[in-house]
């Protein structure tokens, strides 16, 4: 009999190798279990088998499919070149990235952070580098186990043969693991590694300068302004109304549809008027970071920043010089991180749609029957009736939402007719009017918005504080639900500044954007009064106000929408995408006549884009804050984010708030106080969080710090029924029941109807009923008593 002396290298099949990916796959469950045991020995989980143990099993069976989807075709490949030596290499990739995989958790579990971009720097300036030292132990770990699941998957061969492709199957888990969310915690380390480490390397618009800060300037404000003005002793107030949508093709000495907001229009020739005036968006609510703080973008949207950046905008340069701020808006707040944003700024008063009492009526639902909040009339009829005169100067900022799609009117039919009257008007044009009458829903909202904004100013105009005030009105951007003429279409609003303080009107011809406004109302201002300023800043505008159209060298960067910087002007010239245009003056765009700097300012677009994803990435607009970064290098902290990690794995916050509020009735109240934090963080306007953590101080009898929670909770909400809920407990329990009376007045205020703060408020008054009769009785002994019944 011939014996086959080749045996030790015959060649390896897909049943080998799938039992190689197995047991590659078995050794990262080992390492999954070893990482939430490190975590739960040290303090930081509450035990080892929980959802974010099964989340990171999910995610290494990712890692393992992928990684066996791309590796099949190498060992196949070598498979045939030599018998053994497609196994052989293919084990070895696969001890590799386990070694990899393992070092990186044991750098996790004891610093509680995940390496990506910039790991060796981190590694080199931190005591990460001892993880190192474990090489030697973690090759051999991962070795022996990798032998011993292959030895162990010997009797699976019946269980693949019966499976479907194999590839498929590999790439289905793949996908699967695509949808689910990742933290840190249920993260496979190699593959975050790898894919953030890929991704600098393929950034082509990486920042390469070498100044740190690179929009940081020295500021010097700009005073051109302040001639137009003659300002009195008193600081103004100021009213900003940023229009949603509303552009030059409404309001303007050339609208082509000016009929359709006639009050807007007649004070043109009562204001400061800039006919050439861009937004810097094309968005709604990213326009707010930009008239109200002169900032950059980030790739979402300013608002859509990951973490706090430190910035100097109008709110916070004026709250610091004695003003009164809030911002006012119908819709929900948490879109786009508006509110979270609005929350950093420190803004006295938000009012959005949660501050709204059945008094008001929010907007008709659209056909998903979803309402987009409270329309224009509401916005300002809302904060006329809340309007309280103070000695201090105000900042208040509205943005409206009624000419916002699906455009849900009030009295729709009413502003409908008006629109058929205009169209039986002369002075159309043909295209125009078809244009109307396609979408006379659109016309109808501008109507109504331009009136509700007349009876505001109307009724502001009846206010002492009239004579003081400057109004600053402009659009969000242009309508993109209508057809634009070119590229810079969706950018052109109005900028109107009305004020009695004005000497007189004027038009100024300059080419300037919303970024423009914040340096030039602290110029104003700063030329009058002894304004506290900051030093340095990084505000992208210059001034209103510049001799001629074009200022050389100006910029003017625009962010189309959501990760789209598609267009730049520099100058009189304007890049939209790969092509370059000029300027026309009636903000047209042609071919340019001279091509001469074409390269010079498409290099400056792409610089600009490289340090607007920088600055905003790297949180290097200002210097500072550095007891924020320090807690965020503190070990605890971040011991806590990976228990938070632990427990909430998605992007629904209400989700957040069931488990917190789980924990705090199981008792956990430290760990549910924890994730409220955070709740909180992410999402500032989560009333029924602040409630919760109200009520969870109140559980641990600390009255006081409960109440200053539940009280400024009933000002943000003010018809939120649970927070005067749980406020009246505090009070009952912390035997502070007198406070009941003004609690009771702000119910009758906002017209909340509810049995159970009825019974709330009958309880507080029995008892200070029977305190007082006891008192008078001189039988105070018994309250104690008494006390322990109500609780």
């Amino acid at each position: 009999m011939q014996v086959d002396i080749n045996i030790g290298s015959k060649r390896k099949g897909l049943k080998d190798f799938t039992r190689l990916v197995l047991s590659f796959f078995f050794c990262l469950v080992c390492l999954a279990f070893y990482q939430n045991t490190r975590l739960y020995w040290s303090g930081v989980l509450d035990g080892i088998i929980n959802k974010s143990f099964f989340l990171l099993v999910i995610h290494h069976l990712g890692f393992a499919a992928l990684s066996a989807l791309f590796l099949a075709f190498l060992f196949n490949f070598l498979e045939r070149i030599k018998p053994d030596l497609g196994f052989k290499t293919i084990a070895m990739i696969l001890l590799i990235l386990l070694v990899s995989e393992g070092l990186l958790t044991n750098y996790y579990v004891s610093y509680y952070e995940i390496l990506g971009v910039g790991v060796i720097d981190r590694i080199q300036n931190n005591d990460a580098v001892k993880v190192l030292y474990a090489t030697p132990i973690v090759m051999l770990g991962c070795s022996l186990l990798l032998f011993l699941f292959y030895r162990l998957t010997t009797n699976i061969y019946r269980l693949i043969n019966r499976m479907y492709p194999f590839t498929i199957i590999l790439f289905s888990l793949f996908l699967a693991t695509l949808i689910s969310r990742k933290n840190p915690i249920n993260e496979n380390k190699t593959q975050y590694l790898v894919y953030h480490q890929a991704q600098s390397f393929l950034d082509f618009n990486k920042y390469e300068g070498s100044v740190e800060y690179p929009l940081l300037k020295e500021l010097d404000p700009p005073n051109e302004l302040a001639d137009y003005f003659t300002l009195g002793t008193k600081k103004p107030n100021l009213v900003f109304i940023v229009i949603d949508g509303a552009g030059s093709d409404f309001v303007g000495e050339k609208a082509v549809y000016k009929e359709f907001m006639p009050y807007l229009n007649s004070l043109l020739n009562e204001s400061l008027y800039w006919p050439h005036f861009l937004s810097n968006t094309g968005e709604s609510v990213a326009s707010i970071p930009s008239i109200i703080g002169s900032l950059p973008f980030g790739e979402s949207g300013f608002t859509n920043t990951a973490s706090k950046i430190n910035r100097e905008t109008l709110f916070g340069l004026l709250k610091n010089n004695g003003y009164q701020t809030s911002f006012n808006y119908g819709g929900n707040s948490s879109l786009d991180n508006l509110g979270k944003f609005l929350f950093e700024e420190q803004v006295d008063l938000l009012v959005s749609r949660k501050a709204y009492g059945p008094s008001f009526s929010q907007q008709e639902p659209d056909a998903a029957g979803i309402s987009l909040g409270y329309p224009d009339g509401e916005l300002f009829r809302k904060w006329n009736e809340d309007f309280q005169s103070t000695y201090r100067p105000r900042l208040d900022v509205f943005l409206t939402l009624s000419t916002k799609n699906p455009f849900n009117i009030p009295e729709d039919e009413k502003y409908r007719s008006e629109v058929e009257n205009i169209l039986n008007s002369e002075g159309l044009t043909s295209r125009n009017r078809r244009l109307i009458k396609k979408n006379d829903e659109i016309f109808a909202s501008l109507l109504y918005a331009d009136e509700a904004i007349k009876t505001f100013m109307e009724q502001y105009r009846r206010k002492a504080e009239f004579q003081n005030t400057i109004f600053v009105i402009t659009g969000s951007h242009n309508l993109t639900d209508l057809p634009q003429t070119d590229y810079l279409g969706r950018y052109k609003v109005p900028l109107i500044i009305y004020s009695p303080l004005l000497k007189e009107p004027a038009r100024i011809g300059s080419l300037v954007a919303h970024t423009d406004i914040l340096p030039s109302i602290t110029g104003l201002l700063y030329s009058k009064y002894d304004l506290a300023i900051p030093k340095n800043v990084s505000w992208l505008g210059d001034g209103l106000v510049h001799q001629g159209f074009f200022k050389e060298e100006k910029i003017i960067p625009l962010y189309r929408h959501k990760g789209n910087i598609q267009e730049f002007i520099e100058g009189n010239h304007c890049v939209s995408g790969s092509s370059l245009y000029e300027i026309g003056a009636d903000l047209s765009l042609f071919n340019p006549k001279n091509e001469d700097n074409e390269k010079k300012i498409k290099e400056e677009f792409k610089r600009f884009k490289a340090i607007n994803s920088y600055v905003t990435r790297e949180n290097k607009l200002l210097p500072g804050a550095m007891d924020e970064k320090i807690a965020l290098e503190d070990p605890e902290s971040k011991s806590d984010m990976v228990w938070i990690n632990s427990v909430f794995n998605s992007d629904d916050y209400d989700k957040a708030y069931t488990t917190a509020r789980d924990l705090a009735i199981e008792g956990k109240r430290e760990r549910a106080l924890l994730l409220c934090e955070h709740i909180l963080e992410e999402v500032p306007g989560h009333a029924d969080t602040e409630i919760l953590m109200g009520r969870i101080h109140a559980w641990n009898k600390e009255y006081t710090q409960a109440a200053t929670i539940l009280e400024k909770t009933i000002k943000k909400y003010p018809v939120y029924a649970d927070g005067y809920s749980a406020l009246l407990d505090v009070y009952f329990w912390a035997d502070t029941n007198y406070k009941v009376a003004d609690v009771k007045a702000l119910i009758r205020k906002n017209r909340i109807e509810n049995e159970e703060l009825l019974l709330k408020i009958k309880r507080a008054e029995e008892k200070m009923k029977k305190e007082q009769t006891l008192f008078d009785s001189g039988n105070l002994g018994f309250l104690d008593f008494e006390d322990d019944i109500y609780e």
